[in-house]
């Protein structure tokens, strides 16, 4: 009788210890880690809230999938030194700031992993030297696809985002590398406010709002970047600068978008060896002062470039295919400027329906006959005969800006039907 008790007090005892197995949830194999170890996933789902603060590694063995619903973020990272790998987050919060990954904390890594959400994919909050690659999001652009918020010396590259609000937002966030990501569908590919010496690198940012949208920042390098077909809107650009400082925006493609590059109330910038190809007007400098334009592409925009309120502008040795072009010295450089003037541009902006009569006989005079004021004129003194660039010429981008064209004449057209019958 004694040997029945002691063995059923045994089964007891075995059975209420904390067995390892498959059906633990992750979040306790996480408390159990110590630091360093890495933790292999199974492949599966799992319908959990993972909290994060401890320096460890969370990589998946096939597919991978991290389930919730929650209002609090699928995954949360703290501490430093966290490492997600290999693993799939699909995230339904529906909260203003619902986040599938939230990370605070440095020198976290996130590699080959896939996000769908509903808002944010991933929010940085006070983190620094994360590295971010490799990596899919899509949502349903109703949050920032990454998310920085005083967050500074992070890297994001490799990524690929869509459907999003914007695609990389960083605000009160300093000296980050946004390098080779492809952005799409979205509001603004990127999207930098209050951000200083960032740099964005070989990034690919097409048929968004806008390409890529810089505010009240300083010292940003951009270079080597494809924004493209960022045409939807009518306020859509490639790239808008909007009290922007002492930058650099350099070796860019901007082809086939609404307006090239523009810039407004920026001073001390300067813009070189960027293919500006296709668009409906290629540059356009609004109360910009100060800055350099040089050795510039301008090839198929319907427009080349318009400045308004903008004096002490460098602008030299650009390429415009639409200036007159005669070398007498053998130097490379026309003898005759290029004279962009905003007096088409300045009559559109009371009326907007006179974009019905762009370049149509009866405005070329008015134009010649009513100059703007020469500090108002974007003239390039020197411009080259050659490009500074290689550029094809295919009988695509032909069509796209034939239709461009006819599109704006289509909404110009609707605009001044509507005015008639409301008077």
């Amino acid at each position: 009788m004694k040997q029945l008790k002691y063995m059923l007090l045994t089964l007891v005892l075995v059975l209420l210890l904390p067995w390892e197995t498959d059906a633990a949830t992750l979040q306790s194999k996480i408390e159990r880690a110590v630091p360093g170890e890495t933790i292999e996933i199974s492949e599966g789902i799992y319908e959990e809230n993972l909290i994060i603060t401890k320096p460890i590694t969370l990589k998946g063995q096939g597919e991978v999938l991290i389930r919730s619903c929650e209002e609090q973020p699928a995954i949360t990272i703290r501490g430093e030194r966290v490492s997600l790998q290999q693993i799939q987050v699909e995230y339904c919060g529906e909260g203003e700031e619902a986040t599938a990954i939230s990370i605070s904390g440095s020198k976290h890594q996130l590699t080959d992993f896939e996000i769908e959400t509903k808002r944010y994919g991933i929010r940085l909050g006070g983190a620094s030297e994360v590295n971010i690659q490799n990596g899919l999001i899509t949502g349903q652009r109703k949050g920032n696809g990454i998310d920085l918020w005083e967050s500074s010396h992070n890297t994001i590259q490799n990524m690929k985002i869509a459907k999003v609000q914007d695609g990389i937002y960083l605000e009160q966030s300093h000296k980050n590398t946004l390098r080779q990501n492809h952005i799409q569908g979205s509001r603004y590919g990127m999207h930098l406010m209050f951000a200083d010496d960032n740099v964005l690198e070989k990034n690919i940012a097409q048929y968004n709002m806008t390409g890529t949208m810089l505010m009240r920042v300083n010292r940003v390098q951009v270079v080597g970047n494809d924004f493209s077909y960022n045409r939807n809107n009518v306020n859509a650009q490639g790239l808008l600068i909007y009290f922007v400082e002492n930058s650099r925006i350099a070796e860019n493609s901007l082809t086939g978008n609404r307006v090239g590059i523009y810039m407004e109330t920026s001073e001390e910038n300067v813009m070189a060896n960027n293919k500006v190809m296709d668009n409906f007007i290629g540059v356009q400098f609004t109360k910009a002062n100060n800055n350099q334009l040089t050795q510039n592409t301008f090839v198929g925009n319907v427009n080349e470039a318009q400045a308004i309120e903008s004096s002490n502008n460098e602008i030299h040795h650009n390429y415009w295919d639409a200036s007159a072009k005669l070398d007498l010295k053998g130097k490379g450089e026309s003898i005759f400027p290029f004279v962009a003037d905003p007096y088409f541009l300045t009559l559109t902006a009371d009326v907007p329906e006179f974009q019905l009569f762009f370049q149509s006989p009866g405005v070329l005079l008015l134009q010649k006959m009513l100059k703007s004021p020469a500090d108002q004129v974007l003239t390039d003194e020197a411009p080259l005969m050659e490009t500074t660039m290689e550029v094809e010429r295919t009988e695509t981008s032909a069509s796209a800006l034939w239709m461009m064209s006819v599109g704006m004449m289509i909404v110009s057209t609707s605009l001044f039907i509507v005015g008639r019958k409301r008077v």
